[in-house]
Order: structure tokens, then C-alpha cells, then sequence
């Protein structure tokens, strides 16, 4: 039985929440060390995630065969999930105390995570309706 965490489309959107949760981890804690001495802010290498993501989301030759019990079973093999790395981003400013946050450029990172987090909550739940639609009998 395929459920539809099994689908590649519902494993790309969890790839992408689950690095979004990160984001929005990553971003608290720069605003928790807003008045830390030295504190250089975070955040995700959305640019490593998206070439992980695109390895992840490509078929490769020869990564699917068929099974040995029917000529029409396809045998899949899981593919790792896509690296979520945080790297050193310090922010426009510096304050004198060497702390590199800023806290108007922080909220703006965390409603853009929250934006791209109900797109991506939105996507999933569409598509779990339409699976409910065409699992329904014609009645």
C-alpha cells in the first residue's frame, strides 16, 4: 500500500517545512543573542538545500529496477534527505560591542519563513484533498 508521505510530491514539501522549522529555529535564536557581545546571526544555506533538494528530486539512471516477483513492479530505493546547513550571516549592521544582529532584518527573515511555510502547508494539504477526491467511489 503507497501512502502519500510515499509520493515524491508529499516528500519534497516535507523536506521543505522541515527546513523552514529550521529557518525559523535559526532566527529565534538570533533574536534571543540581539544584545549578545561578539554575536554573529545565522541562518540556513538555502543555496546548499536547493542543490541537495534538486539531487533529490532528479531520477538517475539506473536508481529504479524492476522487482524479481512481477515484470511490472518498479523497486524504488529512499534517497537521503536533503542537508540543511545554517551558516554565519552577519546582518547590515554591527553594533560597537561587535554584536551583528539586527532586529528589524530578523523579523523580516521569520515573516518570510512564516510566508513560505503556509505555501508549503497549503501545497501538502491540496494535495492530500485531491487524493481524497479521486480515492472517493463515483456515486
Amino acid at each position: 500500500m503507497i501512502l502519500p508521505s510515499d509520493l515524491s510530491v508529499f516528500q519534497l514539501l516535507n523536506n521543505r517545512l522541515n527546513m523552514l522549522e529550521t529557518r525559523q529555529k535559526t532566527v529565534a535564536e538570533n533574536v534571543a543573542n540581539a544584545n549578545t557581545p561578539g554575536y554573529v546571526p545565522n541562518d540556513v544555506d538555502q543555496a546548499a538545500f536547493e542543490r541537495s533538494l534538486s539531487r533529490y528530486s532528479q531520477p538517475s539512471v539506473g536508481s529504479v529496477g524492476l522487482a524479481t516477483t512481477q515484470n511490472g513492479h518498479i523497486q524504488g530505493t529512499a534517497a537521503p534527505a536533503p542537508l540543511v546547513r545554517t551558516l554565519s550571516t552577519p546582518d547590515s549592521e554591527v553594533t560597537m560591542d561587535g554584536n551583528a544582529v539586527v532586529v528589524e532584518e530578523q523579523m523580516l527573515r521569520l515573516n518570510q519563513t512564516r510566508a513560505d511555510f503556509d505555501t508549503a502547508l497549503s501545497l501538502y494539504q491540496k494535495g492530500l484533498s485531491l487524493i481524497r477526491l479521486a480515492s472517493r467511489s463515483p456515486t
